[in-house]
């Protein structure tokens, strides 16, 4: 494991649990140096890494500060499939496959895409369970010229993984936009959304390396669980 993870794991691993509370600030970047033994670059890097996935902020002039914990915390800048989240967070996300279908003609998919009506989608819905709760509700879209062949034990585990390495694609940057507004009924439907009536939904176009947009999602987020992080800088 590199010197950089094992100090973000150490960190992480003492927000989560507790030993570093919300509000609280680290130690400086010379101290964290000294006790994990490692140069002040490999600390700068761990920090960097946590602040992007949300769990410190870095504030000038003083130490990095500890963000509050209570909500599953998934980088913007990041394209993490469910099962890397898995193994980097150790939690246990279950992705269930509620429908799959060859769509086309969709006008919305079409101006999205600029194809004409005899391009053909994967129209792939999902949800993913966290703790036992359906916490997040996916439509996604993927031409079929691109992806000419899904079925359900892929869907079921990682799509992504299949593009990269039985496909070879390469997989470049996803633009997203973030929107809040009311649940739909299939949203109520297939989400435990408990007493919220709203959800957080991130509407993404995901690009190949030669620029080509393959993929057209909009994921749906209980507003209680998610906090979604991103780094500005100016």
């Amino acid at each position: 494991m590199s010197k950089y993870k094992e100090v973000y794991n150490d960190i992480k691993e003492k927000i989560t649990n507790g030993t570093f509370k919300a509000g609280e600030f680290l130690k400086s970047e010379s101290d964290l140096a000294h006790k994990y033994s490692y140069s002040k670059d490999t600390i700068r890097k761990a920090l960097s890494m946590l602040e992007l996935d949300g769990y410190i902020q870095k504030i000038k002039g003083k130490n990095s500060m500890v963000l509050e914990n209570g909500r599953f915390k998934n980088s913007l800048s990041n394209l993490r499939t469910s099962k890397e989240l898995n193994k980097i967070e150790n939690i246990d996300i279950h992705t269930n496959l509620i429908e799959m279908e060859v769509v086309s003609g969709i006008k919305e998919i079409m101006d999205v895409f600029e194809v004409s009506a005899d391009v053909s989608f994967y129209k792939v819905s999902r949800t993913r369970v966290l703790d036992g709760e359906a916490l997040e509700y996916e439509i996604t879209y993927l031409d079929k010229r691109v992806v000419p062949f899904l079925d359900k034990k892929i869907a079921e585990s990682s799509i992504y993984n299949y593009l990269e390495k039985k496909l070879h694609l390469k997989i470049s940057h996803s633009r997203r936009e973030i929107k809040f507004r009311y649940a739909t009924e299939d949203e109520k439907k297939y989400m435990d959304l408990k007493n919220f009536d709203s959800v957080v939904v991130i509407e993404s176009h995901t690009y190949l390396s030669n620029g080509t947009l393959f993929q057209y999602g909009i994921n749906s987020y209980r507003p209680d669980k998610f906090a979604f992080s991103t780094v500005a800088k100016r």
